[in-house]
């Protein structure tokens, strides 16, 4: 097993060396049970969230093994790179890679808690959604492209949210695994692929296409269509796997 652990968090080495084995207890919170399961630990008053990726098949294990960083890895690693770049997202704890036969099988990435509510719940969700939430959103999409960040996942779960006193929209970014970054801005076609992913609900990607556009000194009506292409291919490709 490998693990490895951020310096401010290894008073905590004991109880993290344990995740793998105690994942499953019942006196934790599940978060979220899909493909890959999220659970919410507490220890000596911390909470910690542990994301457990779902097991790799044989081909996946020597990939990850020889010649691939793990998801776990990865998110590890991206959490530091996103804040330096001046994105927010939940402070890395650890990341533990099990093997068996000496082969990676099942990653485990642990963060620090975050109390912000899903942008998804409040645009998604709601016949009418909530337009100054969502051109908050969209400030942010540009200001993530501005430090070259194309997150790997960029749909409204993905965007958690507080607000401050005066109103103000503070983000976090979760899922980060699969982001990419660059120097400064990426081109337009990537910037509109990874936004592609925010959702399929016509009328918001329309409004968020429209809105960074309008930010990003376009024309809206030629990027709005290749934005929309962009959607219709990638739904029909998930509708032929």
């Amino acid at each position: 097993m490998k693990v490895v652990i951020a310096e401010k968090y290894k008073k905590y080495s004991d109880f993290i060396l344990n995740i793998p084995s105690r994942f499953d207890d019942e006196d934790c919170e599940i978060l979220k049970q899909k493909r890959n399961s999220v659970r919410l630990f507490l220890n000596e008053g911390k909470a910690f969230v542990v994301k457990r990726y779902k097991r790799v098949n044989w081909i996946q294990s020597i990939i990850y093994t020889f010649f691939r960083a793990t998801k776990a890895e990865r998110a590890y690693d991206f959490a530091r790179e996103m804040r330096h770049r001046g994105i927010e997202t939940p402070h890395e704890i650890a990341y533990i890679e099990t093997k068996e036969h000496g082969l990676f099988t099942v990653g485990y990435f642990i963060c620090e808690e975050s109390k912000g509510r899903e942008v998804y719940e409040d645009v998604i969700e709601r016949a009418e959604f909530d337009h100054k939430l969502v051109d908050a959103v969209i400030d942010y999409i540009v200001f993530m492209h501005s430090k070259g960040v194309l997150h790997g996942d960029m749909n409204s779960a993905n965007f958690l949210y507080t607000t401050d006193k005066e109103g103000n929209y503070h983000f976090e970014m979760i899922d980060t695994n699969r982001s990419h970054f660059c120097k400064g801005f990426p081109t337009e076609k990537q910037c509109l692929e990874n936004i592609k992913r925010f959702t399929h609900r016509r009328d918001l990607y329309e409004y968020v296409i429209r809105g960074y556009a309008r930010r990003r000194g376009w024309d809206e009506d030629s990027t709005l269509k290749k934005a929309i292409r962009l959607l219709d291919k990638f739904e029909n490709r998930k509708i032929k796997l």
